[in-house]
């Protein structure tokens, strides 16, 4: 329910926090704000789009090969990870202890940065969405194993989105000849915002069903959209008396309608210091702040309930009439619904309110003295948003050989992987579009979804400089 609010996968451009081109690293540290400018509003003022994880589809889509049962039928040779011939050893080797998805998404829709008040300030308007997503090695190791042991634990299990709209007004100051420092407050707009979260579940087979003793909940809020729930039979039921207690089954979305469902606050930070004319470091935090969203359904299941196991829905299982590789995963869905069912609370609705995922951005750049077109950068990005959060350390190498080029590239080290990213800058006199990525994509497959580990990123803009 939470990531079919919207789509979502960006972020800022991290490659470009050493160019001296860029109009938007203020994003980053509002103390690099230096330049006046103006976006090219709904557009292509500033639009950022990328992943970052430690999995990809080929984790859960396999290949089948002559032989398998349901190979070839109407034309059909792709299976889940559920399918018999998968072996359990090879599909739970290949994943981590807690696989991870991070997407987040900006684009500017309007911005303009001008000269006043002893420094430079900027007023902006911007789409924002971020989504993350834990799965821990347990629930597949359950889901793959069923009946090998009698007794499964599942924790730590969570899917968070959040998406809103930010305006933004900013002022960078210089203080003497070595400091500057930057300051942006944001007003924020709540659109939707989803929080599932599994703290344990406890699986005990008797005969032919499982008995779980778990902990799941949910808090969201859908715009104006309202909920759909399942039908009485599978009400909540008191675990002692087994009476219904007149917690419906929550099922998804019924009626979506637009509104704006929260309201918030946040602050960035920044500042930048010149050690010498060939030496400079810089640090700030951003989305400092919180949003507290109005009317959040909420839902929860603590106590037991039972679920009666996965069906037979790999391709050529006997309990499926269409086996295509969507119906194979829309049966899946299914039964995770039963695992992690959730009923509405005794206060169904209430405002929640819940803090941004802050960022810290600390660099250090180094011009070359030889050839001072040429500078070299290190950048530490962190990310705080609980088991959501994630870390990354970024050197570069920005050349700017004519006044209206520059170029970067670098290499990062995550907390999935390592990475390589490159920008190109092109800046006239009334005119600057630029285009790269943090994380070059990988092998994606034909509906341009990862096929290795889930990391990538493509960012462009244009801007009109003033």
């Amino acid at each position: 329910m939470a990531t079919a609010v919207l789509p979502a996968t960006a972020q800022e451009l991290r490659s470009t926090y050493f160019m001296e081109t860029s109009n938007y690293r203020h994003e980053m540290n509002p103390a690099l704000l230096d330049a006046p400018y103006m976006s090219v509003p709904l557009v292509l003022g500033n639009f950022n789009l990328g992943l970052t994880g430690n999995f990809g589809i080929e984790n859960f889509i396999y290949k089948m090969q002559p032989g398998w049962q349901g190979y070839g039928v109407e034309g059909r040779n792709y299976t889940t990870f559920m399918h018999p011939m998968v072996g359990a050893d090879e599909f739970l080797g290949n994943l981590n202890d807690k696989n991870k998805l991070n997407m987040n998404f900006k684009y500017q829709l309007a911005g303009v940065a001008w000269r006043g008040w002893g420094g430079m300030n900027v007023i902006e308007m911007n789409l924002r969405s971020n989504v993350g997503m834990v799965l821990p090695k347990s629930l597949f190791e359950f889901m793959k194993t069923t009946g090998a042991k009698e007794d499964y634990s599942i924790s730590d299990l969570g899917v968070r989105t959040e998406n809103y709209v930010e305006l933004g007004l900013g002022h960078s100051h210089k203080i003497g000849d070595k400091l500057t420092v930057g300051a942006k407050a944001k007003l924020l707009f709540g659109l939707a915002y989803g929080d599932l979260k599994v703290n344990n579940l406890n699986l005990h087979m008797n005969d032919d069903h499982w008995d779980i003793d778990g902990d799941v909940r949910l808090s969201a809020a859908l715009m104006k959209s309202t909920l759909e729930y399942e039908n009485a039979d599978k009400n909540y039921r008191d675990p002692v008396t087994g009476q219904p207690t007149g917690r419906r089954r929550i099922k998804g979305i019924d009626e979506f309608k637009a509104g704006m469902s929260g309201f918030g606050l946040a602050l960035d930070l920044g500042a930048v210091y010149e050690i010498n004319e060939d030496l400079r470091v810089s640090a700030a935090v951003t989305d400092l702040g919180f949003i507290g969203w109005s009317d959040a359904y909420q839902a929860s299941s603590a106590g037991t309930w039972s679920f009666d196991g996965f069906e037979d829905f790999y391709a050529g299982g006997e309990k499926t009439d269409n086996n295509k590789l969507g119906d194979q995963l829309e049966s899946l869905g299914d039964d995770l619904e039963d695992i992690f069912s959730v009923y509405e609370d005794e206060q169904a609705q209430k405002t929640d309110t819940r803090m941004l995922a802050a960022t810290v951005n600390a660099g250090v750049e180094y011009t070359l003295p030889v050839y001072r077109n040429l500078r070299f950068g290190a950048l530490y990005t962190g990310r705080f948003a609980g088991p959501y959060s994630w870390h990354e350390g970024m050197v570069s190498a920005t050349v700017r050989p004519v006044k209206w080029l520059e170029y970067t590239a670098n290499v990062a080290f995550t907390s999935t992987g390592v990475t390589t990213g490159m920008v190109l800058d092109l800046h006239a006199k009334h005119f600057n579009f630029f285009i790269g990525t943090d994380r070059f994509f990988g092998k994606l497959s034909k509906q341009c979804i990862p096929v290795k580990k889930a990391n990538g990123s493509i960012s462009l803009g244009m801007s009109i400089p003033l």
